[in-house]
């Protein structure tokens, strides 16, 4: 970067906001780092990665021990600057530096998986733009091999051009129960990201029927709808909730108290399995009653259903 001072500028508008930012140059083999002059704790520095054949992404510019809350990159997208040029309607503009490394896009990303390994918990985010669906899939099955906690995708299209949105976290994966005096949502949902190609959503459909089955619950698989239908008695959701706490909670104590089981009605729900891209599936999950007889069971269920879903199906889960 020739005049670096002009970004530090426009990053230091908003006082207290701290951010940072690095430049590669694969020609000279460098990584030029810009921005505003942040506290001691939050300074970087630039250096040479090892075992890369282009300069830092993230380790050898990030120090022990300092925290940011998510890092984005706009990567180089393309191997060569001939391959740049292949497809005219959605080309796009950019020096040699910004749009070309070696191995591409799917290199550069890989680069950044490695490199969050290292950092791990010293990003609460990672997250990068893919200029090619071909390898959303590939990078996808790399972050979860490596021991990612969350993974997320979204997709931008901009005119005739589309790009597709990666992050992911080592954070660890919140766990929450619902206390008795919060009302519950009806319907939840989760992603299922990095499925192998033999993997289709009828496997998946008929492993959330067997998870229900398991469990004690009566369920029926609707696969012209792609879809279960699912009961369990007032007394499984109280069991079901009583696991989940420690010793059993005041919550379960006080609802058996005020709810005596021959009264309570039984919960009915339906859990859909939907296609998104390849590898990707949409599992969502419907309460078909309005008063739930175990306030927080239908979470609870439902987070043990996402556990059991990714452990099976997401490679590096298991």
């Amino acid at each position: 970067m020739e005049n670096p001072a002009s970004s530090s500028e426009e990053l230091n508008d908003e006082p207290g906001k701290y951010g940072q930012c690095t430049d590669t140059d694969f020609d000279n083999g460098k990584a030029v780092v810009i921005g505003p002059s942040p506290p001691a704790h939050l300074q970087m520095h630039s250096g040479i990665g090892k075992g890369y054949g282009g300069p830092p992404i993230l380790v050898g510019v990030v120090k022990d021990g300092e925290k940011f809350d998510f890092c984005m990159c706009n990567p180089p997208f393309f191997e060569t600057i001939e391959e740049a040029g292949l497809n005219p309607k959605t080309s796009c503009g950019g020096t040699v530096q910004e749009m070309v490394c070696p191995g591409g896009e799917s290199a550069f990303i890989t680069r950044i998986i490695e490199d969050s390994v290292q950092l791990r918990q010293s990003f609460r985010w990672y997250t990068s733009m893919v200029g090619r669906k071909t390898n959303l899939k590939v990078l996808i099955s790399k972050i979860w091999e490596v021991g990612a906690t969350i993974v997320k995708t979204t997709e931008f299209v901009q005119g005739q051009t589309c790009r597709w949105g990666l992050a992911w976290s080592f954070l660890p994966a919140s766990k929450k129960i619902v206390p008795s005096h919060v009302a519950e949502k009806n319907n939840l949902s989760f992603m299922l990201e990095g499925l192998q190609r033999h993997q289709s959503a009828f496997d998946v459909l008929q492993s959330v029927e067997s998870y229900f089955r398991n469990m004690g619950a009566s369920s029926k698989l609707d696969s012209a709808s792609f879809k279960v239908d699912v009961t369990l008695s007032a007394e499984q959701c109280n069991s079901i909730l009583k696991t989940q706490t420690q010793n059993g909670t005041d919550q379960d104590i006080l609802i058996s108290a005020n709810c005596p089981s021959d009264k309570l009605n039984d919960m009915r729900l339906c859990v859909s399995v939907f296609q998104q891209i390849p590898g990707t599936l949409l599992v969502k999950g419907l309460l078909l009653q309005k008063e739930i007889p175990v306030p927080g069971v239908f979470s609870v269920i439902f987070q043990q259903l996402q556990e059991v879903l990714k452990s099976k199906f997401i490679v590096g889960i298991r």
